[in-house]
């Protein structure tokens, strides 16, 4: 037995008082003169020993009522669970991913979790609960519904590493005796391993679905377009195979563009192709019909005529492949000779190449410096008989290396940076046996930089700077074969579509994206994203001479789509959808984890965390026996002869 309030018991020794003034009778006696024999049997019976008998008997129940009474005071009890008497922090993570709106046997997994928190928290609970897009801090169930109740699902997961990130920081802010860190999820394969946090009790709350058989549109592209139409390939896949025909179809709005079926009897991942007019689609939406996961059942996306890019070349030689590159269907391309460029056509330039001019004045130099301050991409290809002083001016006001000297020796171009953005979805997988193009002769710099390309000997052949690119020798037919291989393409080409980044398809719900706007800013005016008349959020935008620079991060939120907004005009429709990786139901086996709590449900942990805090108080009991014995004092002063 226990006491919450023990310094209480010292009241204790004050209960010999009581005995002290009975066994002394602390009293005076006084000397009585009688005549009568009357009062000598008076004195007689008074000594009987009956009567000291009973004072005895009240002073014991007299005492122990006391006694009881203090006992109960000070509070007694006994502890029934093994941390009954240690302060505790316990901390929630709440799953409330996607992939938690699959069925388990009450229900959506995520609103019974829910349901079960509120239902097991008393008047006095609080602990810590954080989901993957909100930190709730320290709550109160019991006070907190609405907040508990409005909790919906997110784009967002997190993984071990990120979920204990959180709990250090919360057992930082919250020390006590006993940490207990609850996850309540599904425990999908992306959770990744487990690096348990010391002196932390690690409880698995493990959701299971009824079911895991779920359909999801993954991602959808252009494939090919003319003038008149085009067409987009929409990509499906199952988590287990179906022989069932499954309707899909893509809209506009409320306008149904096309319908089609797909069946997954022979393979889990099915490809469709939509074959459409070449007119805006402002509000498309590829749809599939599945009862499983909710969100992947709908792609949304939109289709509108992407500006041409415009590319200017100044050329001290041929530029032929250049033209045969930069095709009219999606580039505006104009090439002037060295000695005889317009400098108005820059204004408009979204790409600029110095095509081996053999002397840069400053004239040119001065506009191109102009356009690189405002991001726009240079590419410098420099000429067999340049003018040092010149081009080193350039290319260092570019942040380039300067040349040293040129090397006439024969080299080969052997080794791609595959994951450099020039070669972005360039190639299906990563070669190491081609026809390596070569050179004559190359330039020797002062330092290395980033390579696209590089030599035999591993000195750089393509490297660049941010938004400059250089290349280390002439590229013409005379130096070097580079304009018959297969790498020129990709170089060029996407070079060309990065100078002008068009909105795609549809970009990621919490991915860092990057468009531009082919209008020129007003410092007073600013671009908005909207997907109603009444919701728009104001992205991140940087305004140059001709064109504004759109990212968004954070926002949007929601997957749907939306309309660029710029001083109240209709600019240019975008979409937004999330991520597909909660479609991956792949799950992991908790059982495989050691040192760990596994319950079946919250149901489950509740129970177990109150018994450990459980204690049986006495004081109660105390009390009784406090009052049986004042009753029993009264009996015997009543009673007793």
């Amino acid at each position: 037995m226990q006491f919450r309030h023990p310094e209480l018991l010292y009241a204790l020794i004050l209960l010999v008082i009581p005995f002290i003034v009975h066994l002394f009778k602390l009293r005076k006696f006084q000397k009585e003169a009688f005549t009568n024999v009357k009062l000598l049997k008076k004195v007689v019976q008074e000594n009987r020993k009956s009567n000291q008998l009973k004072k005895w008997l009240i002073l014991i129940a007299r005492t122990l009522a006391l006694a009881f009474l203090i006992l109960a005071f000070a509070q007694p009890f006994i502890p029934s669970g093994k941390t009954a008497k240690q302060s505790t922090s316990t901390l929630l993570y709440l799953d409330n991913s996607f992939s938690m709106q699959l069925p388990g046997d009450h229900g959506p997994m995520l609103q019974h979790n829910i349901q079960q928190l509120l239902e097991n928290s008393q008047q006095n609970d609080h602990f810590g609960l954080f989901t993957n897009n909100k930190d709730f801090g320290i709550i109160s169930p019991s006070e907190d519904q609405s907040e508990l109740q409005d909790i919906d699902y997110s784009s967002n997961s997190m993984n071990f590493n990120l979920i204990n990130l959180k709990a250090r920081q919360f057992f930082n802010e919250h020390p006590a005796d006993v940490q207990r860190l609850v996850l309540i999820s599904d425990f999908q394969q992306n959770f990744g391993n487990l690096n348990k946090l010391e002196n932390v009790a690690y409880h698995f709350v493990k959701n299971e679905a009824q079911n895991i058989s779920n359909i999801s549109v993954d991602s959808a592209y252009v494939i090919d377009k003319n003038l008149n139409q085009f067409s987009i390939k929409a990509n499906f896949s199952t988590t287990e195979k179906l022989d069932r025909d499954i309707p899909i179809s893509l809209k506009n709005g409320e306008q149904i563009l096309a319908k089609k079926s797909i069946n997954f009897k022979e393979n889990k991942q099915q490809e469709v192709e939509f074959r459409l007019q070449a007119e805006e689609i402002e509000n498309g939406i590829i749809s599939i019909e599945d009862n499983a996961l909710v969100y992947d059942n709908e792609l949304f996306f939109t289709y509108a005529e992407t500006p041409k890019i415009n590319v200017l070349s100044v050329s001290g030689s041929d530029a032929d492949f250049l033209h045969r590159i930069f095709t009219k269907d999606q580039f505006s391309y104009t090439n002037f000779n060295e000695n005889e460029v317009d400098f108005s056509a820059f204004s408009n330039a979204d790409l600029i190449i110095l095509n081996e001019v053999e002397q840069i004045n400053n004239a040119l130099q001065n506009q191109v410096l102009e356009k690189a301050k405002e991001g726009t991409p240079v590419c410098i290809i420099p000429a067999s008989n340049l003018q040092l002083q010149n081009y080193n001016s350039l290319l260092s006001n570019l942040g380039l290396p300067i040349i040293k000297n040129k090397q006439n020796k024969e080299l080969l171009i052997t080794e791609i940076s595959f994951e450099h953005p020039l070669f972005e979805n360039a190639f299906e997988k990563e070669i190491s046996n081609f026809q390596y193009p070569e050179v004559q002769s190359f330039y020797n710099f002062n330092k290395d930089a980033s390579a696209a390309l590089a030599y035999q000997n591993n000195n750089a052949f393509l490297m660049n700077s941010g938004n400059s690119y250089l290349f280390s020798a002439p590229i013409s037919q005379e130096n070097s074969n580079f304009q018959n291989s297969p790498l020129i393409v990709p170089v060029f080409y996407n070079l060309g579509i990065s100078a002008l980044k068009t909105p795609s398809l549809y970009f990621e719900v919490g991915q860092e994206n990057t468009f531009d706007l082919n209008i020129t800013g007003n410092g007073d005016h600013v671009v908005e994203i909207q997907q109603n008349s009444t919701d728009s959020f104001i992205p991140l935008q940087q305004n140059t001479s001709d064109k504004i620079t759109v990212t968004t991060t954070e926002l949007p939120e929601n997957a749907g789509n939306y309309m660029i907004t710029y001083q109240e005009n209709r600019i240019l429709p975008i979409s937004y959808n999330y991520p597909r990786n909660e479609s991956d139901l792949n799950y992991l086996d908790i059982n495989e984890f050691e040192n760990i709590e596994k319950q079946t449900d919250l149901n489950t942990f509740f129970e177990s965390a109150k018994a450990a805090q459980q204690i049986d108080v006495l004081w109660k009991w105390f009390i009784i026996f406090a009052l049986i014995f004042l009753i029993i004092e009264m009996l015997l002063l009543k009673f007793f002869k």
